[in-house]
């Protein structure tokens, strides 16, 4: 039983008796550990519920209501009234020794109280319910305002929340009262952090940042707290998985005083970012050095104001300081070489004012040391929606020793014409009079015998020099001028090689030649070309190849292809020849025949290779001691696409 002079608050139960005279008990919450409520214990109550008390043994504790009879008022709804503001309205029956009572009873939370009005169904007095009533009206509206405040910071909390998962940020506050980190949702998985890794302390979120960067957070951390205003840092964490993902956290500290009392701020995922950053910076870093190797200046033109800026790059090619790294056209324009400046000028504003992107000119440019150097400028154009331009970035590269390379190698063609015209023409005429008159020599009579052998020698000799100087002219044609040219036309394969086979048979009347042809052997070739390849071939296994046997010439058919081969039996090529044997200056044969006399400069088979290649087709050589040796040409039907 409680008495009205042991209950705390007796001031309040005064004036609640004064108030009205309605019985009226004050409960205070009684609460856990953790702030959950357990219990209601009566607190005050006035001078109408002391009768009440005293007469009908309402115990302290609102749990152990039920025990002693009193009904319809229970723990759970108390506590569910205090919880969410709704006045509680109850029926509470009394019993004790064989009596029995009803009061309406109405609960109104305030502050951590709740105070229970206790009025009698019958005869209980109008103004007192009325304002019970109101009371309770008023406590309605009231508990429908906090709860419709509290919807609407759900709801701002949630959209928040959202925002910041779309965004893919977390928030976090600092309280100096505190003392502690209070995280938004889902902060831990954030930071690929199991959930409570974070924990509620700045060094306990220190513990996942990468170890390489603690000590500079920590540092900004301290910086920000000494100063009053915004901060910003950029670190990294390492996530469970094993992954390093980045982090930029923004905010502001708020001092009272001299000393921090509040940090806020948000913290956001910027790991594509900062790899978007990482290449944009290394393909920065390789154009930069990329413009350095090949002495490149790189500019960039902003057609609105005329202005253009220069990366740097001009000291060292033309040598001008950084007050020319931004300048105009007209600074430019008057650099020009006299004679390119006007149609370089016209050339870049016509380009500009047209529907294409790219643009190059090649001119001359003066250094800042009056010298001139060439330069090839290659730039690109910008345009904005509307299709105008706007902007053009280009590069200026150093030509100069390209175009005196160019020069050289035309001073060479100069020299190489000339030297083949001499070949051509100065040498075959002194060296045809030398052949002619050894002829004419050799039909006057009466002659001896030493004479004629003398002059079938000059005769023999000076054919020898113009195969060599026409060896000369073809290696110098291919060696020099793209190439060995050919006169394509209509041409039989097959009387070519019979042209050659007569040929060759009247200089080596005591050799047989055999040839065979098998299917067609017509096509477009240059025919005095191939009577030279079979010539030579023929000619070198007359030579090389066994002297009691014959040498075999054979022209088969095998469709889009034309093939020729030229076998001869005898000692092989030695193997470490075959890979050289087409080259220019080698003897074929030379080690197979060391007893032979061997004449000319070795271009015969390197000039048998450049004329079938010229052609478009191949050459190939197998030599064996079972199997002898033998060349084998293959040729397009149609050489003038491979002449083209």
């Amino acid at each position: 039983m409680v008495s009205l002079s042991s209950l705390p608050g007796h001031a309040l139960a005064r004036s609640l008796h004064a108030a009205s005279p309605a019985p009226c008990i004050r409960l205070e919450a009684v609460r856990g550990n953790s702030g959950e409520v357990l219990d209601f214990e009566c607190a005050s109550l006035n001078a109408a519920a002391e009768h009440l008390v005293r007469d009908w043994g309402v115990p302290s504790r609102v749990s152990r209501w039920a025990q002693h009879g009193l009904g319809g008022v229970d723990l759970e709804a108390c506590v569910r009234a205090a919880s969410s503001g709704v006045p509680l309205s109850a029926t509470l029956r009394l019993t004790r020794d064989g009596l029995h009572g009803r009061f309406q009873v109405v609960g109104v939370r305030e502050a951590d109280a709740l105070v229970l009005w206790l009025l009698e169904p019958d005869g209980e007095d109008p103004a007192v319910a009325e304002g019970a009533l109101e009371r309770e009206r008023e406590a309605r509206r009231r508990a429908e305002a906090a709860l419709e405040s509290a919807r609407a910071a759900l709801a701002r909390e949630e959209l928040l929340r959202q925002a910041l998962s779309k965004a893919r940020m977390v928030a976090w506050e600092w309280t100096e009262a505190r003392r502690a980190v209070t995280w938004s949702q889902d902060a831990a998985a954030f930071f690929g952090q199991s959930p409570g890794a974070l924990g509620g302390s700045l060094p306990s979120f220190l513990s996942c940042v990468v170890v390489e960067d603690r000590p500079r957070v920590a540092r900004g951390i301290e910086q920000a707290l000494a100063m009053d205003g915004a901060y910003a840092l950029k670190f990294r964490c390492r996530h469970q998985d094993g992954s390093t993902h980045w982090y930029e956290a923004v905010g502001q500290s708020f001092h009272e005083g001299e000393r921090p009392h509040r940090m806020v701020g948000v913290v956001a995922d910027c790991t594509e970012r900062e790899a978007a950053e990482a290449v944009l910076r290394e393909a920065e870093e390789r154009y930069r050095l990329a413009a350095r190797a090949t002495h490149d200046v790189l500019w960039d033109c902003d057609l609105e104001t005329g202005r253009v800026r220069w990366d740097g790059g001009q000291e060292e090619l033309f040598g001008y300081g950084p007050e020319a790294a931004d300048h105009d056209f007209a600074w430019w324009s008057q650099r020009l070489h006299p004679d390119e400046r006007e149609w370089v000028s016209r050339g870049l504003h016509d380009f500009i004012a047209s529907d294409e992107d790219a643009w190059q000119a090649e001119y001359r440019f003066r250094k800042d040391d009056g010298g001139w150097v060439h330069i090839l400028d290659r730039g690109v154009l910008s345009r904005d929606a509307a299709g105008r331009p706007v902007r053009m970035i280009g590069s200026m590269m150093d030509i100069t020793e390209r175009k005196r390379t160019l020069e050289r190698l035309a001073e060479e063609a100069e020299f190489r014409e000339r030297f083949i015209g001499i070949l051509g023409h100065d040498l075959r005429n002194p060296l045809n009079a030398i052949t002619l008159s050894a002829r004419a020599l050799r039909r006057r009579a009466p002659l001896s015998s030493t004479q004629q052998q003398m002059a079938q020698r000059i005769e023999a000799s000076a054919e020898r020099m113009g195969t060599m100087i026409s060896d000369i002219l073809d290696l110098t044609r291919a060696r020099l001028s793209g190439g060995i040219p050919l006169q394509v036309a209509p041409a039989n394969l097959s009387n070519v090689c019979r042209q050659v086979v007569e040929e060759l048979s009247a200089v080596h009347p005591d050799r047989y030649i055999a040839f065979d042809v098998d299917g067609r052997s017509d096509g477009l070739w240059d025919a005095d070309r191939l009577a030279q390849v079979l010539s030579n071939l023929v000619g070198n296994a007359l030579e090389h190849g066994a002297q009691d046997a014959p040498v075999l010439l054979r022209c088969l058919d095998l469709e889009t292809r034309q093939v020729v081969e030229v076998h001869n039996p005898g000692a092989p090529i030695p193997a470490p020849q075959l890979a050289t044997l087409f080259d220019p200056f080698r003897q074929a044969g030379a080690a197979r025949e060391k007893g032979r006399r061997r004449g000319g400069l070795g271009l015969g088979l390197f000039i048998v290779r450049e004329i079938v290649h010229a052609h478009g087709g191949s050459v190939d050589v197998r030599s064996s001691e079972l199997d002898g040796t033998t060349f084998t040409v293959t040729l397009p039907r149609d050489a003038r696409r491979a002449s083209r």
